[in-house]
Order: structure tokens, then C-alpha cells, then sequence
């Protein structure tokens, strides 16, 4: 029988920030706390931390969501710096200016208009968390008019997700390039005739991080099934381990071509740019916008963060962050708070996107989407207008001081 997924305890209404959601996420989902009888039953563990009727059986409750949503590489030094780095750049608000009425938060994003200044990233297995899975992304970000990247290996198909859009609704496509080249061509095709407006082009997963909580929660034996594993479309693979095999670690930047050619002119972002080098070279074979990303500190452990990652953009090549109309500039990883988002667009990028808070807010459907992207608006906005501007397109590097950051940027030969 089926075993129906746990639902928060805490109510949607409690939840004041995006670490409310975690913590949230983590009280429902996290592994180690129940167990099945062999009737399907939930059970608590005993002190012993087993369950009265012996070791669980194979066919566990799905709380292995907790470690695929939290889990980084090795020990997640990078994740949590990632995190915690944006409270060393120190915000200098103006003071004495007239920020009465609306501020005005749009930008695009590769030409698409996003009312918000932050998109949702590209993460797998919501279904992990919520039983209708992205469908819940799809929604969310739809009622704030923000774009989506669904992944290439969600657990609902790409046709149905572009089916459950708004119209007008922005979603991306997200690639990890398969090892057999003609199956990516055909969802690339495919995503192009579906209305997908963009192709995210994931290229820092030549082989997987080492993801040790996976690892201890036996995720890859329980994984639920992905609908959009590099096979055809709408077909499922249940192991994630079996869907990274698939990656090619052959991919170049030369392949960028190809990709434009099998979406049929589709723009794509490059995600997983580390180092102003790789920066310059996209650019240089014609990418349309870069995602600085350490992949949420789950490949590299001990890699720069994002911040880092921007802020040497800005030190070597800044000529790459002068407007979003010719290469936009996204930078995801460690968001957590308005005011990161405000620090990011004073530094340069055009746009920031995250995953983990809206996978998190999963636990409550399309209503925990919504709320986590209003929460993170109703800070934009306070933000800016503590600053003493009611347009992103005002924020500068006048606003901010990253000093602190700025010493541990890459200062090397190019």
C-alpha cells in the first residue's frame, strides 16, 4: 500500500523567514525518526532507536527527502559558507529620500521579464516532499510571476509541467547533457515545442559530488522515480546513482553551439561558472547569461562561494556585468535573506536563484512556494527602501561594503 507523505506540524502561517522553512522541512522529513510495520504503519523508534518489531523493513517511508534536500559534499564546508558569507558584506543605507510608494523590483533574466529579482533553480525529486512534486514549483512561482528551472531529473515530466503553466508563465530548461548525445537533442527539441524559453546548461557535474548523508540514508535504495532521466521522455528511473552515470563528462564549451542548435535558437545559461576564466570562455562561445553557482556545495567541497565568484567577475572582467540585455549575470547559492539578494544586485548580478528554500517549502504545496517567494519580496523591498532606492535598477556598489570579502578573491594571473 501506499504510505502517505507526513505533513508539518508547524502551520504555513507561523513561518516568518526561509529558515523557518527548513526548520520545518527538517522536523517532517528528516530521516531516523519513524519507521514502517510491515502493515504500512508509521511507528516512533524506541530510545534504542529501534522500532519494537525489530530492524524496518527494505520498503521505508520516503524521509530520505531530508538528506537528498540537505546534503553537500564531504563534511558541507562549502554549503555553509556559501550561506553564512553574505552577513560579511556590510549594507550603507542612505538616508533623507523619498522611497514613498512602490518599489519597482522587476528585471530580466536572458530577456524574459521577471516581476521578482530571483528565480527558482533547477532541483530534483520533489516528490520526495510533496506527492504532486514540481508541479508545486510550477505553481508557486506562477502566482508570483518569478521564472522556473525545472530539473532534468524532476519526478513530473517536462510536457506535464508546461501544461500546469500560466500563460506567459517562464520556465527554463535544465540540461545535463546524456552520454548518448541524440536522447538530449530530442528533450531539447522537445523542450523548445513545449514553451520552455531558455536552456540552463548544468556543467559541474562531470561525475557526482561525494554526498555522504545521501550515502548514510540509503538514498539511491529509495529514491522515487525520476520522469526525466536523460531517457524518453515521460519514462522513469528509479536510482539516482543510474541517472548520474548517464552524464557525459565530454562536454565542452564548444558544446554550447550544439545545445543552440538542438533547442533551435532557445538562449541558454551556462550554471556552474567557478572561476573568471570559465567566465570569459562561455562568453566568449556565445552563452547568454551565467549562473555563478558551487552547485549548493554539493560537487566540490572547500570551492569559492558565489559571492567570491562574483566579486572576482568584478575584479578581472567587469565589463561582463554591465547589462543583463546582452549576458545576464545570476548568482545562486546561499541566499537566505532579502537583504542577500539586495547585496548581490549592488555587486553586479542582474538576478540570484535558489533551490533549497523552495524545496523545502515543498512540506506545504503550492502555498509553502508562494510564501517563501513573499517573504523574500516583503525583504527586497524593505531592504531597498532602507537603502533609499525604489528601483533595482538604482542599486550599486555604492550601496554595499565587501571589503571583508573582497581579500579572498582570486588575485592570480589570468
Amino acid at each position: 500500500m501506499a504510505v502517505p507523505l507526513p505533513t508539518p506540524d508547524t502551520p504555513l502561517s507561523a513561518l516568518l523567514n526561509l529558515d523557518d522553512f527548513e526548520r520545518s522541512a527538517e522536523a517532517t522529513l528528516k530521516p531516523k525518526v519513524r519507521a514502517l510495520d510491515p502493515r504500512g504503519a508509521i511507528m516512533p523508534r524506541d530510545t534504542a532507536g529501534l522500532t519494537s518489531l525489530g530492524p524496518p523493513p527494505r520498503r521505508r517511508h520516503p524521509l530520505q527527502s531530508w538528506a537528498y534536500y540537505a546534503s553537500a559534499a564531504d563534511d558541507g564546508w562549502t554549503a555553509q559558507q556559501s550561506k553564512s558569507i553574505w552577513s560579511q558584506v556590510r549594507l550603507r543605507p542612505r538616508v533623507l529620500r523619498n522611497v514613498d510608494g512602490p518599489v519597482d523590483l522587476r528585471t530580466r533574466i536572458v530577456g524574459h521579464e521577471s516581476r521578482l529579482p530571483f528565480m527558482i533553480s533547477p532541483a530534483a525529486m520533489g516528490k520526495l516532499a510533496h506527492k504532486d512534486g514540481e508541479l508545486c514549483l510550477v505553481e508557486g512561482a506562477g502566482r508570483v510571476g518569478i521564472p522556473y528551472a525545472p530539473s532534468n531529473h524532476a519526478s513530473v515530466a517536462h510536457r506535464d509541467l508546461a501544461a500546469a503553466a500560466r500563460p506567459g508563465q517562464t520556465l527554463f530548461f535544465q540540461l545535463y547533457v546524456h552520454r548518448e548525445r541524440w536522447r538530449s537533442e530530442k528533450q531539447l527539441a522537445e523542450a523548445k515545442r513545449l514553451g520552455f524559453r531558455a536552456v540552463v546548461l548544468t556543467v559541474d557535474v562531470a561525475i557526482p559530488g561525494n554526498r555522504e548523508l545521501d550515502l548514510r540514508t540509503g538514498l539511491d535504495e529509495n529514491a522515487v522515480a525520476l520522469a526525466n532521466a536523460g531517457k524518453e521522455v515521460g519514462q522513469h528511473v528509479l536510482a539516482v546513482a543510474t541517472t548520474a552515470a548517464t552524464i557525459d563528462a565530454s562536454v565542452t564549451f564548444d558544446d554550447i553551439a550544439w545545445v543552440k542548435k538542438a533547442s533551435d535558437g532557445l538562449p541558454v545559461l551556462v550554471k556552474g561558472i567557478q572561476c573568471v576564466e570559465d567566465a570569459l570562455d562561455a562568453v566568449a562561445a556565445d552563452a547568454d547569461g551565467l549562473v555563478l553557482s558551487n552547485h549548493g556545495g554539493r560537487q566540490v567541497n572547500t570551492a569559492s562561494t558565489p559571492l567570491e565568484i562574483l566579486l572576482e567577475l568584478r575584479r578581472h572582467a567587469p565589463h561582463l556585468l554591465s547589462s543583463p540585455s546582452k549576458l545576464t549575470i545570476v548568482v545562486d547559492g546561499g541566499i537566505r535573506r532579502g537583504t542577500d539578494v539586495v547585496k548581490a544586485l549592488c555587486l553586479g548580478a542582474h538576478a540570484v536563484s535558489l533551490a533549497r528554500p523552495f524545496m523545502f517549502s515543498l512540506v506545504y504545496g503550492p502555498d509553502g512556494v508562494e510564501k517563501v517567494a513573499r517573504i523574500l519580496e516583503d525583504e527586497v523591498v524593505r531592504a531597498m527602501k532602507l537603502l533609499g532606492v525604489r528601483s533595482v535598477e538604482e542599486l550599486g556598489p555604492e550601496y554595499v561594503n565587501a571589503r571583508r570579502v573582497e581579500r579572498l578573491v582570486y588575485g592570480g594571473k589570468l
